[in-house]
């Protein structure tokens, strides 16, 4: 009986193993993903936005934003912005004008899919979002 648990264990720790293993680099996104965010922007107003961004692979990225703010729809032109992927497959970025804003990310599922999270100092922002490969 013993022995029976034993392998199936061993494989399950192996696998666990081998995916803790997994390494990123700027290469990991790349291509188009849609993104669906929510949260609130100074003033604590409400916010939601969906959009597009594209990843070249070598740490440029652009963007394109269809936002709600307090029920007012804000459509943000194009934007462009870096981005830098850790090893550990976590993500910093920063978008250009007109964003001009910070995030940190977690990429997910083989670089199908990123959570990211608003990080600009002292923008009073709170947004955090889902995105996947288009």
């Amino acid at each position: 009986m013993c022995r029976k648990l034993f392998v199936p264990m061993l494989l399950l720790v192996a696998s666990v193993l081998s995916a803790s293993a997994e390494t990123c680099s700027n290469a990991t996104l790349h291509g188009s993903y849609g993104l669906h965010a929510t949260g609130t922007v100074p003033g604590g107003l409400p916010f939601a936005a969906v959009g597009r961004f594209t990843f070249d692979g070598k740490g440029n990225l652009t963007g394109k934003l269809f936002v709600r703010v307090n029920g007012n729809n804000v459509e943000p032109p194009e934007f462009s912005g870096t981005y830098s992927v850790s090893p550990d497959c976590t993500v910093t970025d920063s978008w250009g004008p007109p964003i001009n804003s910070t995030h940190v990310a977690v990429i997910v599922d083989d670089g199908k899919q990123y959570a990211i999270l608003s990080n600009t100092a002292g923008s009073g922002e709170t947004i955090s979002g889902d995105a996947k490969r288009q």
